[in-house]
């Protein structure tokens, strides 16, 4: 009987841990992988909360002629993030919801902007999880 127990108890701590392995790989941390090519990072992690409509908004200067490239993640694998770009009059410069919701996108402004960007979880019930933003840039 007891070494049933201790079994038991070497299977569900092997679970856990390949459970937190896991939720590591899925979370938030891994969103710094989509800057590996070629882009570098602002030094900023933008992360919040989203709200009652299960969005996320972030406020941010682009420069113009330089290469970004913003990255949306959340550890909620389910439910798609949409990834919204909008001047500051709220006209839509990009979603990623026509783009399959990619989890990033690459553009350059021609001249030097300031934006709102939105990350909503496309679900109608309430998500309390984070989301992160990370915006790179490429080295001229």
């Amino acid at each position: 009987m007891s070494q049933i127990l201790k079994n038991i108890a070497l299977i569900t701590i092997t679970l856990l841990i390949a459970w937190s392995a896991k939720s590591q790989e899925n979370s938030i941390k891994s969103c710094d992988n989509f800057l590996n090519s070629g882009y570098v990072s602002d030094g900023q992690e933008y992360i919040a909360k989203p709200d009652e409509n299960n969005k996320a908004k972030f406020h941010t200067t682009f420069f113009g002629g330089s290469q970004y490239r913003i990255v949306a993640c959340s550890d909620v694998e389910e439910i798609p993030l949409i990834l919204s770009v909008f001047d500051t009059e709220k006209n839509l410069l990009f979603c990623n919801k026509s783009y399959d919701y990619t989890p990033y996108w690459n553009f350059t402004f021609t001249s030097t902007i300031d934006c709102i960007i939105e990350i909503e979880f496309d679900n109608e019930i309430l998500i309390q999880n984070e989301v992160m933003l990370l915006i790179g840039f490429k080295e001229k």
